[in-house]
């Protein structure tokens, strides 16, 4: 009772409810427990990583033109996260824009999803089909091998058999391009239009190791927004409960890019 007292004590004394900007001062005490070993401050995988930054240097700094380029999860085919966020959920346009041209002069745009979405007018439309069915590749032979990169962001989750995707995936990439994967390691539940799995990075490269031979190009983490106060919008199935901290707190991203070796044979 004395340490909740103090808590509130501290909280009427400095915070008064102003506000600056977008940000509210709290402060907090922390009382739950601490479990392991605290004083240890090396860890064991990359966690400096941005999502965003990554995918752009190993896409649009890929050598060549003319390259066919699939969006897995299409949705509008804008490439919103991939050209225009600096990080963090921070999206600049005059940035997209930019990308945007270096995008096409090096790529031809192509998407896969559930449902067809007529894209812009110089635009390839989508290709429907389920990434996740086993007969996939037999509706879609003539994309076998066809794209030099396979991205998807935000996508993993929500796939109802990831090893029958990857394996998909894997199929679709041509010898020696990229797989580029960004999926949570930790995020709220958001349905869309359901929510299965969150991964690891050597979940990820599990998975297309399975579906064939890769090279690891890049894998870690991406927690530049660990802290973010992220509520859903109530559209998805995705209202989580609030505590002292706010709404949810420890939002991680896997970042993996992966080579497709070549002359490797599917599993």
């Amino acid at each position: 009772m004395k340490s909740k007292s103090f808590s509130n004590i501290l909280n009427r004394l400095f915070l008064s409810g102003k506000e600056f900007s977008t940000y509210r001062f709290r402060l907090i005490l922390d009382i739950n427990k601490r479990v392991g070993n605290h004083a240890i401050k090396t860890t064991s995988n990359k966690f400096d990583l941005c999502k965003e930054e990554v995918s752009r240097l190993h896409i649009l700094g890929r050598s060549g033109f003319g390259m066919k380029f699939l969006d897995v999860g299409a949705r509008d085919g804008q490439l919103t996260y991939l050209l225009g966020v600096t990080t963090n959920m921070k999206f600049d346009q005059s940035f997209y824009e930019k990308n945007l041209i270096k995008f096409r002069e090096k790529y031809i745009y192509f998407g896969v999803d559930l449902e067809a979405v007529q894209l812009d007018a110089d635009q390839p439309e989508v290709i429907v089909g389920d990434i996740c069915k086993v007969d996939f590749m037999t509706d879609h032979k003539g994309q076998m091998g066809e794209f030099d990169v396979v991205y998807s962001n935000n996508v993993f989750e929500h796939l109802e058999d990831p090893f029958c995707a990857a394996r998909n995936i894997w199929s679709l990439c041509r010898d020696g391009g990229l797989i580029v994967t960004v999926v949570p390691f930790s995020q709220r539940y958001h349905e869309s239009p359901d929510d299965y799995f969150r991964y690891t990075n050597r979940g990820i490269e599990k998975l297309f190791e399975v579906a064939g031979g890769v090279k690891v190009i890049e894998s870690g983490y991406d927690i530049k927004g660990r802290r973010n106060n992220w509520q859903g919008t109530g559209s998805f199935n995705d209202i989580v409960p609030k505590d002292k901290f706010g709404a949810w707190r420890e939002t991680w991203f896997t970042v993996c890019v992966l080579q497709k070796m070549e002359n490797s044979v599917s599993v």
